[in-house]
């Protein structure tokens, strides 16, 4: 037996396994549900994700076939299990808990200090045996996208005294893009998933159109500083030069023309993403650049916009056209 990261051409084989476990967990669930969530992780689907860095991929190999299969989205030393299935032939011999340990193993050489899964809640077997593999109960989500109870679990691993628990998203814009709602909207979602979460609003003196940004952290523990001094996340959708220092940043790429963004941004990686051009191209408004935004958020942060229901966010206004531009950031995928 022997447990290995997969290879890029190996998400053909995985998505069959994938489409087994939700056929047998979902089983009692309307058809609907089950061939939502297959859209979302066909083949292509899963071989897009994993060209992500947060990305994990993992499969158990016995005498060169895969019969097991871990995938999950590691943001910021929290490793979100996705997925996690054996072949029925081959329960019972310690399979799951031998991958689980590797995972565990490798996680905690990178410097994570959780691990978690947000499983469907009337998976009672399973729970108990996650919960004797040190796994403890968190919220129950009462309602996801499907109306369906999801319950979260966790496992602290690694040195968790030590560790970095906030994550710090910074948001800036100017007034009528949205960043009151969208930033509201995202402390709602991560309250809502256990989180502990502070959000500042800033605003300058001008009223139509001023500047405003968002400090939105979140943790496992109680926040003692709301203000942030360097972002895990930049969102920048204000033509300012304005220097802020930032991890990992995401551009409006529209707002640079006709002369590119001035290099000023102290930033490792950035991705430039059309949100405005988008929000007009694909909704007829540059009003949506936020729900955009926001989808492409929760992508980045390994959050699953199927874990809750949305809809219950948003206003009745426009509600279709705002959860559609959540869906189309995010990358989603309607059943066919």
């Amino acid at each position: 037996m022997k447990i290995r990261q997969a290879k890029h051409n190996e998400c053909q084989p995985i998505n069959r396994l994938m489409e087994m476990v939700i056929d047998e967990i979902y089983a009692r669930e309307p058809e609907k549900v089950r061939l939502t969530l297959k859209a979302n992780f066909t083949a292509e689907a899963l071989q897009e994700l994993c060209q992500e860095e947060q990305a994990l991929l993992y499969v158990v190999e016995e005498e060169n076939k895969i019969i097991a299969f871990l995938f999950g989205w590691l943001f910021q030393n929290v490793f979100t299990i996705y997925w996690i299935y054996t072949l029925k032939e081959y329960r019972g011999q310690g399979v799951v808990k031998k991958l689980l340990a590797h995972v565990e193993k490798e996680l905690v050489q990178r410097g994570c200090y959780k691990m978690e899964m947000y499983m469907y809640a009337e998976h009672n077997r399973f729970l108990n045996f996650c919960s004797k593999l040190g796994f403890k109960k968190g919220v129950l989500l009462r309602k996801n996208m499907f109306g369906i109870r999801i319950r979260h679990i966790f496992k602290y691993i690694g040195d968790y005294e030590k560790a970095q628990k906030e994550k710090k998203i910074k948001i800036m814009g100017e007034a009528g893009q949205g960043v009151k709602f969208l930033s509201f909207t995202l402390g709602s979602i991560l309250a809502q998933l256990g989180h502990e979460v502070s959000l500042n609003l800033e605003y300058d003196s001008a009223v139509r159109s001023g500047k405003i940004s968002a400090d939105l952290i979140y943790s496992d523990e109680k926040i003692e500083n709301p203000i942030i001094d360097e972002a895990d996340i930049l969102i920048k959708f204000t033509r300012t030069r304005e220097w802020f220092p930032a991890r990992s940043l995401v551009i409006d790429e529209s707002i640079s023309e006709p002369e590119p963004l001035s290099c000023e941004i102290k930033s490792k990686k950035g991705t430039y993403y059309g949100f405005r051009d988008v929000a007009i191209t694909k909704f007829g408004d540059k009003m949506y650049i936020n729900m955009i935004a926001l989808g492409r958020i929760l992508r980045y942060i390994g959050i699953n916009i199927m874990l809750i229901n949305i809809k219950d966010l948003l206003p009745p206004k426009s509600l279709e056209k705002n959860l559609a531009a959540i869906k189309y950031g995010f990358n989603y995928r309607d059943a066919v």
